[in-house]
């Protein structure tokens, strides 16, 4: 059983990451440190004839992500993804084809990673929310190194989200209970790493079909880029 984080942070918000940024090598060993610009879905609360149960008004945002890796073996990472405004994850990444980063091999490569979170926060919109979130996410990717300093990868994921909060003092709302879930939440990506072991950067495409509780189904797709650094 994985460890759940529990996080305090700044104006979380209704956000899914759609890029992803999982590359199909782990650290091996050593460590690594990413900045990220990610794609998100964000969904905004809607609060039309004073009722907690409207569809949530979805778009996309850009926002940074930070990501840190330590390598537990020469095939398994632990590692922590921290989204500006979402929720941070804490899982493993494991490596079932090829050479790690540091081995930086030719040929196919295959992980998986698997993540989960839970946070508390509050913010403030039309009215002062104060929101839980659970978080689980599964991913598989595949890649093929080309070249030392160059490697293609894709991926599929699967993720479920849940935000449950209340409406905090007298509103006039129906209720102050908040309720939202989006569960199995399809992604995919595809991407490239340019660079050796101590740095790189990353471009990625990535694209998301999520639909939240009273919300109908939603496609988005968002480019992203990542620089990391490895040691």
């Amino acid at each position: 059983m994985l460890p759940i984080i529990l996080l305090v942070s700044c104006s979380q918000r209704i956000k899914v990451p759609i890029n992803r940024f999982h590359s199909p090598e782990v650290v091996g060993g050593g460590a690594n440190i990413e900045y990220r610009q990610v794609g998100f879905s964000q969904g905004v609360l809607n609060f039309d004839d004073n009722s907690t149960e409207n569809p949530l008004t979805m778009s996309t945002t850009s926002d940074d992500e930070f990501y840190l890796g330590a390598g537990l073996s020469p095939s398994v990472d632990l590692f922590v993804r921290v989204p500006e405004e979402s929720s941070s994850l804490i899982g493993l990444k494991v490596q079932l084809m090829g050479g790690n980063t540091q081995d930086a091999a030719l040929g196919h490569k295959l992980a998986f990673t698997i993540g989960m979170g839970s946070e508390r926060d509050s913010f403030d919109s039309t009215f002062e929310i104060e929101l839980k979130s659970d978080v689980t996410d599964y991913s598989l990717v595949h890649g093929y190194r080309f070249h030392p300093n160059f490697l293609l990868y894709e991926g599929i994921s699967i993720s479920n989200y849940s935000f449950e909060g209340r409406v905090v003092g007298t509103t006039g709302l129906d209720s102050d209970q908040i309720d939202y879930e989006a569960r199995n939440i399809l992604g995919a990506h595809i991407g490239a790493v340019l660079g050796g072991h101590s740095f790189q950067l990353k471009a990625e495409w990535g694209a998301q079909k999520i639909e939240w509780t009273h919300t109908e189904s939603k496609l988005f797709q968002h480019f992203g880029l990542a620089l990391a650094a490895s040691w």
